[in-house]
This record gives C-alpha cells, structure tokens and sequence, in this order.
C-alpha cells in the first residue's frame, strides 16, 4: 500500500443544494399565508365599517365584491357599490376598483372606470363620467384622513328630472383633504378648462367662457364636524365656533377675473355662507349683463373709457345675501 494512493471522490452533499429551494418555498408559503391574512383582514374591517355606518344611519354597500392582486398587492373589485348619509347625499359607482400594496395596506387608491353617480337630496343626480377617475384614502387614524380626488375630462350630466349642475364639464379635476396641527384641516380644489352655470357674481364672471378655477381653505374645530347626517355636522361644526379661512379663491375666465385674497366664513343656521372676503373683480360683460346690473354697467363704462375695471371691495355674506361693496348680486352660497 502506497501512501500517495489516490482519495476517494466523495458525492456532493444533496442537503446542500436543496438548502435554498427549501427556504424559498418556506418564505413563499409564509407570504402566502399573510397575504390571505391581510385579505381576510380588509374583509373584515370593510364589513365591520359597513355595520357601524349602518348603525349610524349610513349606507355602504355593494352587490358584489372580488378580491385579487396576490402576491405584492391587495386588490379589489366593487359591482354597484354605493355610500350614502342620512341626508340623501350619496355616490354610486357601477364599478369600483381599490388597490393597496401589500405593505402599506391603510393607502388605498380606487378607480371608477365607468364615472359614478352623485345623487343630491333635494337637486336631483348628476352622472360624472370621463377620461379618468381616481381617488386615494390614506392616514385613516388621523381626522380628516388624507383624501385625493383626481379627474380628467369630466363631464357633469344632471338627471333628466333633476336641476342644473353648476360644473357641465372640466379638463381637469382635482380636490385634496389634509388635515393639520391645532384641530384643523385642509381642502384645496382646482378646476381647469371648466366650462360652468354660475349664478350671481360668479355666473357673471364666468359668462359662457372656460373658466379656471382654484379654492385654498383651512378649516378650523374640524373634530366638530361630526353628526348623523352633513347638515347636523356642519351645524354642530359652527355651533362650537368652526370657520373656514381662505388662503387663496379664483375665478378666471379670459380676461375676467374673481379673486378672494383673505377672509373667513361661517355658516348660519339656514344652512348658508355668512362673512366677508377681500376680493378684486375684473369684469368683461356683455350689454345684455350691463342693462341688468348696476355693478356691470359700471365695470361697462369703465371699460369704453379706457379705464381698468378691476375693483376691490369686501363680498360679504349676509342675511342670506351676497353684496359686492354696495351692491347685492343675489342669495349667499347654501352648504347643506
């Protein structure tokens, strides 16, 4: 026997290479079993939200609900969902689809591929349909939670039965809620290319051009704002002192213009706007708008002499009125 005899091969360990197929399939059956988790989970506190808005007097509803997007998201698909509050406000949407990651389950983004369907309590519905609609719901432990409301080429098409919408379509749509420090919260909406039916001042600005139009608010004891139905929380709202200040309000369409440049507003117990506003008006109008009104007539005027017709003045609402400096260009906005 020699000692430089050569060694037996010896067989590589199979253990070895099995090692990482066995621990991906662990992790593999291990998310698997989260992801049904967390779908159960959504299940459950959909459920659980439908049943305590019930109780409550509201409605959220569905015909029928999918679940899908495994394995990185959490999606879901709604067939004739509807959410409504006591009052008679309510949205209806043929068809809704949400979707999460699988990681931040409390940020939802929905998509209502055919529009949905606004219904008014006393005004009637109003079909909104277009391009795209899309919203996200985020920090629900918070109050208000953050809302976005995103739309593009939407157009608003009232009911046959039902009263005039004041939008009739916009190329773009969008509506931010926020909430804030100190009980506050935060409501920023913009509407471009919006093609409106004001009525008033407004309507007199926006005449039959495109408008643009930009609302920047903050909203203050916004915990107040809780009731059985939208009318009963804005009362209690302004029962413990609530006022909206507005950062920024435009409305431009061509050459005229309104702008809000700082004040705060009230709601009084009928339900309507009550305040002032520092405002700029520029009007351009029409010889048919100038007969009608006096403040028309003389942005008219000073229009033939070659003069701006920009004007500065507070818009006050009340009483249930809307005054421009000395003029009363009609009833004050209504909130419910």
């Amino acid at each position: 026997m020699t000692h430089n005899a050569a060694a037996q091969s010896r067989k590589p360990r199979r253990r070895g290479l099995l090692a990482p197929f066995i621990i991906l399939a662990i992790v593999a059956i291990g998310w698997s079993i989260g992801w049904l988790w967390l779908r159960n989970q959504a299940e459950q506190r959909m459920d659980a939200a439908a049943l305590s808005l019930k109780s409550r007097g509201y409605d959220l509803s569905w015909e029928t609900r999918t679940f899908s997007g495994y394995p990185f998201r959490l999606d879901v698909t709604l067939i004739n969902a509807r959410v409504a509050e006591p009052s008679g406000w309510a949205l209806r949407a043929p068809e809704l689809n949400g979707e999460a990651n699988a990681y931040t389950i409390g940020h939802w983004v929905v998509v209502a591929p055919q529009g949905v369907i606004m219904t008014r309590p006393i005004n009637g519905d109003v079909a909104i349909t277009g391009q795209a609609l899309r919203a996200s719901f985020a920090g629900f432990d918070q109050y208000p939670p953050r809302i976005s409301v995103e739309g593009a080429n939407l157009v608003f098409t009232p009911a046959a039965d039902a009263a005039p919408f004041p939008l009739l379509s916009t190329a773009g749509l969008q509506l931010h809620v926020r909430p804030g420090p100190d009980d506050q919260g935060a409501i920023f909406f913009e509407a471009k290319g919006a093609k409106a039916r004001f009525t008033g001042l407004m309507g007199r600005i926006a005449a039959d051009r495109t408008a643009d139009l930009i609302w920047d608010s903050k909203i203050s004891k916004v915990s107040a704002l809780h009731g059985t139905s939208w009318a009963d929380a804005v009362a209690d709202w302004s029962d413990a002192g609530g006022a909206l200040t507005v950062q920024q309000g435009r409305l431009n369409a061509g050459e005229a213009l309104l702008e809000a440049k700082s004040g705060a507003l009230m709601v009084d117990d009928d339900g309507r706007l009550q305040g002032a506003l520092d405002v700029t008006v520029r009007e351009v109008p029409t010889p048919g708008q100038a007969l009608k009104s006096p403040e028309a007539a003389a942005a008219a005027i000073a229009q033939a002499l070659g003069r701006d017709p920009t004007l500065s003045a507070s818009l006050k609402f009340e009483k249930g009125r809307t005054r421009l400096g000395p003029f009363d260009t009609g009833p004050a906005p209504r909130v419910y």
